[in-house]
């Protein structure tokens, strides 16, 4: 991948986890970076940098004085933070966890990455090593981290390892029996949406909340969602949009449930923008993120 990439300093903040505060006063006392200047003396920063700081902030977590490893160049760089990824893992910071994932993704290290992962979910808790860890770890995964290109083979091994070990923590706990007239969810992706951790996630807040959950998985026809609402009594709908589908195609998807279903409470959520306007005249309902939707579930325990 060529450095052609061009960051804000809130974006270099955004991504290593550098305070741009921080990251000013490196360039200053350090010459730390070397941003170009747009026309209108506006800087700009590329994927060099970017990596530098990624690295440097691993580092520090680990131990090291700033002194110390700006005193290192690029190559070196690259070897120390290698090495101490492939060492036990001591350190509780969630940025450090995070590059371990990059780490190990890259080499492909399926015994490391899964460690990585364990020990988020023993430090911090399945939901927390989610949001703090896996999502930021996902988000930057298109971002050049610590070598200049990521192939798709690479996202898909991280992708499966974490899918599975929600899995094995949704396995971990006992589903709730469904009682007549009390809340029960049906949890699927829309057709030709495959983007299963955040749904596995709502699933695993839904047990430990002991509501029952029926999943049925991504790309699910609006159809056999209905249907299996029906068959089984339940109360909830929960779906995710996680591509930029067009508004029709969301708006034809919860409208098909509905006239099928038309008692089903829906809620979605997504990253589209368009999620967050009124759809059906307020029969189905958005959720920004997963921490609103645990409130959602906390109301419906205590309804119910």
């Amino acid at each position: 991948m060529a450095d052609q990439s061009q960051y804000t300093i809130s974006d270099l903040a955004y991504y290593s986890g550098i305070k741009p505060h921080t990251i000013r006063i490196w360039e200053k006392r350090f010459n730390l970076l070397s941003p170009s200047r747009s026309g209108t003396n506006i800087r700009g920063y590329g994927c060099n940098e970017l990596k530098k700081l990624i690295n440097i902030n691993t580092l520090l977590q680990s131990g090291w004085k700033i002194s110390k490893a700006v005193n290192l160049n690029d190559v070196e760089l690259d070897c120390e933070v290698r090495q101490l990824m492939m060492g036990k893992i001591d350190c509780p910071h969630t940025d450090f966890l995070i590059n371990g994932l990059m780490v190990h993704m890259l080499k492909f290290d399926e015994i490391k990455f899964v460690e990585v992962l364990q020990n988020g979910f023993d430090r911090f808790g399945v939901k927390d090593t989610i949001l703090q860890i896996v999502y930021p770890f996902l988000k930057r995964i298109g971002v050049l981290w610590q070598v200049n290109d990521i192939s798709p083979a690479q996202e898909h091994f991280a992708s499966a390892i974490i899918r599975r070990k929600l899995l094995q923590a949704i396995d971990a706990v006992a589903p709730a029996p469904r009682i007549s007239g009390k809340p029960a969810f049906i949890l699927c992706l829309p057709t030709e949406e495959f983007h299963e951790i955040p749904l596995l996630l709502a699933h695993y807040i839904l047990l430990v909340h002991k509501l029952p959950a029926l999943y049925l998985g991504a790309s699910v026809p609006p159809e056999m969602a209905a249907q299996s609402a029906l068959s089984t009594g339940s109360t909830h709908l929960f779906t995710l949009f996680m591509s930029a589908s067009p508004m029709d195609k969301l708006k034809s998807y919860l409208s098909i449930i509905h006239d099928h279903a038309p008692e089903l409470k829906l809620l979605f959520s997504g990253c589209p923008e368009m999620c967050k306007k009124p759809i059906l005249n307020g029969a189905a309902g958005h959720v920004s993120n997963i921490e609103e939707f645990e409130q959602v579930v906390l109301r419906l325990t205590k309804e119910g």
